[in-house]
């Protein structure tokens, strides 16, 4: 396995990962939306996880460096672009999410503040006209700070950045593979090192396929019990249940 690398001149200070697969069809304007950042001095850095469609020409014409991870799962591309980061900083980005221009420079700001080691922001849907999508990003802000009372960060990776060297000295995402919600437990054991920093100004908008799929009321409800799941300890739910296809899940009940 070779990488298909586009060198770049100097290390940069921030490494923007973002883990494919089989996402031709909105990988191209998440790419061109990063690509459009105020923040320049960026490495960004696609990994693939097995895509048979055009996933990976498309990164070849945006990315610094497309690397090919062969184990399949969301997490252990993460995991793999993580270690693979060349950059002082760490931020992760989803292949189905656009960025609005100053988004990278609002996540570098906030995590050269003193004593920070991570930040995140809110999301609303890509899918949704702009006035509803302040709506949507206002209510995720409400929630995030609802659910600081109960010491769980509302974060997700398509959002969120953090010091490269603390990442690895908690072991990253690898450690948590096979549990529920792994975003949130990674905030929770960096917070460790240092402050986590919600920024309420740093949207993304993501898609909503997942809600869709699962149904609205469903997929709300099940949003829900995987963030009970870690506020109240209970650490239940397997990773596989987490990450697995919510029409599979369905057609399997109706069986």
């Amino acid at each position: 396995m070779s990488p298909v690398d586009r060198q770049v001149n100097t290390v940069a200070q921030i490494t923007v990962v973002v883990p494919v697969l089989n996402e031709e069809a909105s990988l191209g304007e998440t790419l061109r939306t990063l690509r459009a950042q105020t923040f320049k001095d960026f490495e960004l850095l696609v990994v693939d996880n097995g895509s048979t469609d055009r996933s990976l020409q498309i990164a070849a014409r945006f990315a610094d460096r497309v690397i090919v991870e062969p184990k399949r799962g969301a997490l252990q591309a993460m995991h793999r672009g993580f270690g693979e980061a060349q950059g002082e900083f760490i931020v992760g980005a989803d292949a189905d999410t656009v960025y609005p221009p100053r988004w990278l420079a609002r996540m570098v700001r906030a995590l050269r503040r003193t004593g920070t080691v991570v930040a995140y922001g809110p999301m609303g849907f890509r899918e949704s006209r702009r006035s509803t999508r302040a709506l949507q990003v206002g209510g995720y802000c409400v929630l995030a700070w609802l659910s600081l009372v109960f010491r769980v960060h509302l974060c997700g990776a398509a959002n969120m950045g953090m010091h490269r060297d603390a990442y690895r000295a908690v072991g990253g995402y690898s450690p948590l593979e096979k549990r529920a919600s792994p975003d949130f437990r990674l905030a929770r054991a960096l917070k460790g090192a240092g402050r986590v920093r919600f920024i309420p100004t740093m949207p993304c908008y993501t898609s909503n396929r997942r809600f869709v799929r699962a149904g609205w009321v469903r997929g709300a409800a099940e949003a829900f019990w995987y963030w009970l799941d870690v506020a109240t300890g209970r650490d239940r739910i397997p990773g596989e249940r987490y990450w697995s296809d919510p029409e599979k899940r369905r057609a399997a009940r109706q069986r």
